[in-house]
């Protein structure tokens, strides 16, 4: 079974898994629940606070990622960019990094990423995606030899659609 007739299962979409509010008790009953499911799966689990993710070996069916958004960090009071070193920690065989919504220019030391993901933020008139951002971060990509899924909402024709290997 390749990678495109498996299922894939964003867990907690809009919600975050190891965020501090998160109650460990729920986190683990997820994790327990992902380990035993019978049927054949990937689990994507993706957070803000990959610092807080526990010293766990995941299994392979579990892609780990992290947000990096390149905004401002004074707006922000810190650079998200430091949320890649920390899922370079994790313990899973996929790792990546979700930059969606990409809110500025991020040159990103990708090594030991297994996945890309690149977005803009949706409806804003506020933020307007410069092209040479997405470049900057696809390039850094390819050099590594990384899989990139582009969204939809970048605007661009025939976007770049890819995923990890099995």
């Amino acid at each position: 079974m390749g990678i495109e007739e498996t299922f894939k299962d964003f867990v907690c979409s809009i919600a975050d898994l190891f965020a501090p509010w998160t109650p460990i008790v729920w986190r683990d009953a997820v994790l327990d629940s992902i380990v035993r499911c019978p049927v054949k799966h990937i689990f994507q689990l993706l957070t803000k606070n990959p610092e807080r993710i526990p010293n766990i070996h995941f299994p392979d069916n579990v892609w780990v990622g992290t947000t990096v958004t390149g905004e401002n960090k004074f707006q922000l009071g810190f650079d998200d960019t430091v949320h890649i070193n920390h899922i370079k920690k994790v313990k899973a065989k996929t790792r990546f990094v979700s930059f969606e919504p990409l809110l500025g220019r991020i040159k990103p030391d990708l090594k030991g990423i297994q996945w890309v993901i690149i977005g803009k933020l949706t409806g804003s008139k506020r933020v307007k995606l410069d092209p040479l951002w997405v470049d900057v971060i696809f390039g850094e990509a390819q050099a590594l030899d990384i899989p990139v899924f582009m969204k939809n909402n970048l605007g661009f024709e025939n976007p770049i659609q890819e995923f990890p290997m099995e």
